[in-house]
């Protein structure tokens, strides 16, 4: 019987073979070993070209922190050495002969003429001052900035005789030095100095607007005074003016703000 079995099976066999049958009998694998992990081929991984994105930018995606370096404020780097920034220029102080300040265009988005222009050494932290206020929804637009000469003798002629003009009864000795007061005269100004702005009103009732609320908070931190504060004529030869800002660098801008003094005290009472 068995050798009719193995007969019959190999009879079997040996037919499945010449229908071209070549199917494998399946393979048991044991449950315990893992199968190959299959090859990942999928897009994500494959960067999009400049092209291909419509855009320059790298195509690797945005940090989602909250602390991302766009979300914080960047100031620029202090360039304080307690000269250029420390210069007093006022009545009694006229600027030096032939002075010649470094100068660069005040951005066109804080100022409200296109040729304004301010030091080059401490332009950075006014547009920093100005970017910060508008951040705050404080807009901070320059109405004065640096003045050559010229303008500023024209500026002052003009004072002059809308004085004259104001009390004719004047001497013109008088006439020039109540203008003095109100406009410095050409050579004694700040703003020839090239580190001096206005901000938005030439108007006493600047010191009540959220411009002038927002600069008494914040001035300080970017390296600017109130030049010209109240109580201080006699010391600064001009009247209070809430709009007059002053470069002078963070450390010593800090410094004679807490002193309550204005420059000219400060300096005296420090030597500096």
């Amino acid at each position: 019987m068995k050798k009719y079995l193995c007969l019959l099976l190999s009879l079997l066999m040996l037919g499945l073979a010449a229908c071209g049958n070549s199917a494998e009998l399946p393979t048991l694998i044991d449950d315990d070993t893992p199968s190959s992990a299959p090859t990942d081929t999928s897009v994500s991984d494959i960067p999009a070209s400049s092209e291909e994105s419509g855009s320059e930018e790298s195509s690797s995606a945005p940090s989602s922190s909250n602390t991302s370096s766009t979300d914080k404020e960047v100031k620029p780097i202090s360039k304080d050495d307690g000269k250029w920034n420390m210069v007093l220029v006022n009545p009694w102080e006229p600027l030096p002969e032939g002075f010649n300040p470094q100068l660069a265009s005040i951005n066109v988005q804080y100022a409200s003429y296109s040729s304004a222009k301010f030091d080059a050494r401490a332009i950075d932290w006014l547009h920093a001052m100005c970017k910060a206020a508008a951040k705050d929804g404080v807009k901070l637009v320059v109405i004065s900035a640096y003045r050559t000469n010229a303008t500023q003798q024209s500026l002052f002629n003009n004072k002059v005789q809308r004085v004259k003009n104001a009390d004719p009864s004047l001497t013109h000795d008088q006439a020039v030095e109540e203008a003095a007061k109100v406009v410095a005269k050409p050579g004694t100004s700040e703003h020839q100095l090239g580190l001096a702005v206005d901000f938005n009103s030439v108007e006493d009732s600047f010191r009540y607007t959220k411009q002038y609320k927002w600069l008494q908070e914040h001035c300080t931190d970017y390296g600017f005074i109130l030049r010209y504060a109240d109580d201080k004529q006699d010391k600064t030869g001009i009247i209070p003016e809430p709009w007059h800002y002053r470069y002078v660098g963070v450390e010593m801008a800090k410094k004679i703000a807490a002193s309550g003094l204005s420059m000219e005290e400060y300096l005296e009472n420090n030597g500096e």
